[in-house]
């Protein structure tokens, strides 16, 4: 498989998050572009093709993590590490710093899970951008308009977010560059009728020490990282739920958390009203383990007038520690 990263650059603020117009989040997950993509897809008639290459395992993608400048970040395993204690280290403060960690660059991801993170590197992820009020103005009908304010995320200049592809063939590398061309002008997100969510985006090469441990799980759905490195861990780039089968044995010694799933159904032809979507727990991104699992397409039809589709696949990061 050959992977690639995706560098988002966003033109205004972005909205992600559980629906509150008070709050949002920095980063996106992998459901939350499928949602996306596949609703550009119906628009460029690539529906189906896009839905089989993805259920092939001919397109597998990340949740959106962020960059700072050239500096690009990636979950925090969901590991405990072994750290001798020093007199640095035993301090309440920087124990509170480590816990609040949500991202760390990927050139010291190794030495995090090894209990040997730089402690000077504690701060790298912040001033990635901030969250700020947009006042928008709702129109309904013929009735007066109504201001509101709406919560939203502010990347600085040189900061923005990315995600890694990885595709199998040269036709579902295209197939997912014109969506995400499609998807630039349209917007990622909420409250894309108030400006937010544009992007342009660059195509890059994934860095070689990047490139060369990961793994779709359809590429390993059947083995176990120990066979190949004694202490070897899988560490989870998108939010995933493995298939019914495989469940057992992929948590047996892994360190995970789990993401409830929900939102409104992203489509004008599946009901006559907006609908929620069933709340969906999968695992979170970060989440560490041994046995790989490819994970699964949910579909949904929930008394709508279509299927509605939900991305929880697989990409792995091997570590070995």
């Amino acid at each position: 498989m050959k992977y690639s990263i995706y560098q988002l650059d966003f033109y205004n603020g972005v909205r992600f998050g559980k629906g509150r117009l008070e709050t949002t989040e920095m980063t996106f997950h992998a459901d939350t572009l499928f949602a996306a993509l596949f609703q550009e897809a119906i628009k460029l008639g690539k529906e189906k093709i896009f839905l089989d290459a993805v259920r092939n395992g001919a397109l597998r993608w990340s949740d959106a993590f962020p960059y700072k400048g050239r500096q690009l970040f990636l979950p925090k395993p969901m590991f405990q590490p072994s750290v001798k204690e020093t007199q640095e280290q035993g301090n309440s403060i920087r124990k509170k710093q480590f816990k609040n960690m949500k991202y760390v660059p990927i050139e010291y991801i190794k030495a995090y899970m090894k209990g040997e993170y730089p402690e000077k590197h504690l701060e790298d992820c912040k001033k990635i951008g901030k969250e700020g009020v947009k006042t928008a103005v709702a129109v309904r009908g013929h009735e007066e308009s109504e201001p509101y304010r709406v919560s939203a995320y502010y990347f600085n200049a040189g900061n923005g977010l990315y995600l890694i592809l990885g595709s199998s063939g040269e036709a579902a590398e295209i197939l997912f560059d014109d969506l995400m061309e499609s998807l630039s002008y349209s917007g990622l997100g909420g409250k894309k009728s108030a400006g937010l969510g544009r992007f342009e985006y660059v195509k890059k090469t994934v860095p070689d020490m990047l490139g060369k441990a990961l793994r779709s799980g359809s590429e390993g759905a059947s083995g176990h990282f120990g066979q190949s490195a004694s202490g070897e861990y899988a560490v989870l780039m998108s939010t995933a739920l493995p298939e019914e089968e495989k469940l057992k044995d992929v948590l047996t010694d892994a360190s995970y958390s789990l993401l409830k799933r929900s939102g409104f159904v992203d489509s004008t032809t599946f009901d006559d009203q907006q609908m929620r979507k069933k709340d969906l727990y999968v695992l979170a991104a970060g989440s560490c383990m041994k046995n790989v699992f490819d994970g699964c397409m949910v579909e949904e039809k929930n008394g709508g007038r279509h299927p509605v589709y939900r991305y929880a696949y697989g990409l792995f990061l091997e570590v070995d520690v």
